[in-house]
C-alpha cells in the first residue's frame, strides 16, 4: 500500500477564528491542564465582556505569584494559607 505524506500550513489566527465558542473553551482547558496558560477569567466569560478592576488585577497577580512559588514556601506559611482558606 502506498504511503502519502501531507503538510498543511494553518495560520493560528485563521484556526482560532474558525473555532466555535465550545471548541475555544476546550482548547483553553487543554492549555490550562497542560500548564501552558493560567486561566485569569472565569470559565465561559470573554475578556471583552467585562474589564477587571485594579483590585482584581492585583489579586490575580498575587495568586499567580503564590502559585509560582508554592514549592518554595515554608510549611508554616503553607499552614497559614490553609487556615485562611478554611475560614471561607
Amino acid at each position: 500500500m502506498p504511503e502519502f505524506e501531507t503538510y498543511v500550513d494553518v495560520d493560528v489566527d485563521d484556526f482560532w477564528f474558525a473555532c466555535r465558542t465550545r471548541e475555544k473553551e476546550e482548547l483553553i482547558d487543554l492549555l490550562v491542564e497542560g500548564g501552558w496558560v493560567k486561566r485569569t477569567s472565569p470559565k465561559g466569560t470573554k475578556p471583552e465582556d467585562r474589564l477587571p478592576s485594579i483590585l482584581e488585577i492585583e489579586w490575580q497577580d498575587m495568586c499567580n505569584k503564590l502559585s509560582d512559588i508554592r514549592q518554595r514556601i515554608s510549611i508554616e506559611d503553607e499552614e497559614t494559607i490553609k487556615e485562611i482558606l478554611m475560614k471561607y
